[in-house]
């Protein structure tokens, strides 16, 4: 039997932390949290994740600027799912940076239950 895979939930507002966490686990999911990038930072350097579901505007770093610092100063593999309230997917940026691959996937705020399980597991079907 595989074991369950462990997503890494990126977000400053506790109720979208809560929210995800709920989804992903009645998904089959474990799930670990982090508010803040630098709490993400701590995280990944003594944990593995398979995913990261990561806000793109947190309080003390922009979730792009993040995902850059995950991919160059640690070791960690994970797709990074990027989730905003700020941006949309026809935005610049977003589209710049699903290009480079350093987001796997993005997610509008506020999302529905599918559109973050739809996002999880293509994700994860490319990796795998």
């Amino acid at each position: 039997m595989r074991q369950p895979q462990t997503v890494l939930i990126v977000d400053d507002e506790p109720d979208v932390r809560w929210a995800l966490s709920m989804i992903l686990r009645r998904n089959g999911f474990l799930v670990s949290q982090a508010g803040s990038g630098g709490e993400a930072m701590h995280y990944l350097a003594k944990s593995v994740c398979d995913l990261i579901l990561l806000d793109a505007k947190l309080g003390d770093v922009d979730g792009v600027g993040l995902a850059r610092r995950i991919r160059s100063e640690t070791s960690c593999p994970a797709p990074v799912i990027l989730v905003s309230g700020y941006f949309y997917k026809d935005d610049s940026l977003i589209v710049q940076t699903l290009a480079s691959g350093l987001i796997a996937a993005f997610v509008t705020k506020p999302f529905r239950h599918d559109d973050i399980m739809n996002a999880v597991h293509a994700v994860l079907q490319t990796v795998s």
